[in-house]
């Protein structure tokens, strides 16, 4: 799979159920807190949140939620796929810090991810996040990693 199969978008209403239904896979849940329809339908509506979606060959494969903060920072709230394993989820990851720079001018991107999502944080290491900080988020821990463009 090459990268030019995948391409962002910003999401259209139209396609919420897709990510609602997404979200709500078992193997999805344990590591994010997911959203209804209407939650997202009001983040959408923020000035600083972007919804990107993900396709592959023209289809909807996934979907990316970005926060824009001051000094061109981006955090990266959320990555959702339909389907795993394939590597769909480090292409959008690379696209997505393309789109960054290339819409928002950004020059660094973090996010944070639990402690026990090992698959999450290998992935974002071999993409060259590094982490930066750990804090406590009820019975686990919040790992932040950061990576400047």
């Amino acid at each position: 799979m090459s990268q030019l199969n995948i391409k962002l978008f910003p999401t259209l209403e139209v396609n919420l159920n897709d990510l609602v239904a997404w979200e709500q896979q078992a193997d999805v849940g344990e590591f994010i807190f997911a959203n209804s329809k209407e939650q997202h339908l009001v983040s959408m509506q923020e000035p600083t949140i972007k919804y990107l979606s993900v396709l592959q060959n023209e289809q909807l494969v996934g979907f990316i939620i970005l926060a824009l903060e001051p000094n061109n920072i981006v955090e990266f709230r959320r990555i959702v796929i339909g389907h795993r394993g394939d590597g769909i989820g480090q292409l959008a990851i690379q696209a997505m810090e393309q789109y960054c720079l290339e819409h928002f001018a950004c020059q660094r991107i973090w996010l944070d991810v639990f402690d026990f999502n090992k698959r999450g944080q290998h992935i974002y290491r071999k993409l060259g996040y590094q982490e930066f900080k750990r804090c406590q988020h009820g019975d686990h821990q919040l790992l932040l990693f950061e990576k400047h463009l």
